[in-house]
């Protein structure tokens, strides 16, 4: 089985790094592979489509704990007038054009300081529940 994670979000923009420093704390496992994205582009859909189970992780401002939920393809999809294209977009793709048949969740992770270097200790928390969260998803 494989597992694909996707981190998102900009390092440099405080607290919108946090899903990178989620994937940077956890281990190499076997039949996981770790992506760090500035955002999601359309390019992304074939490796979604190899993975049995792919997970996004964000920062999510409405987020009030760390939470892995499942994401379904259907609806939702967006505009093409954006620059942005969403989880649900990526897996739209993946299963129409690829023909990706796994499952896929979001990683919410709670936020708040986009305006500092670093994260705040709000999203410094949260990382560590979600890693654990992550750990017991893997198994």
């Amino acid at each position: 089985m494989t597992v694909l994670l996707i981190a998102i979000g900009n390092a440099m923009r405080g607290d919108d790094g946090a899903a990178h420093r989620v994937i940077e704390r956890l281990e190499p496992a076997p039949g996981v592979v770790v992506r760090g994205e500035l955002q999601l582009l359309p390019e992304l859909a074939p490796e979604v489509a190899r993975a049995d189970r792919v997970v996004f992780i964000d920062a999510d401002v409405e987020a009030d704990e760390p939470s892995i939920e499942p994401l379904e393809a259907g609806a939702g999809a967006g505009t093409p007038l954006v620059h942005t294209i969403t989880p649900r977009e990526i897996v739209l793709l993946a299963g129409k054009l690829y023909g990706f048949t796994g499952r896929a969740y979001l990683c919410r992770l709670p936020v708040a300081d986009f305006d500092r270097d670093g994260l705040s200790p709000a999203a410094e928390a949260g990382v560590e529940k979600a890693v654990g969260l992550l750990r017991e998803f893997i198994r």
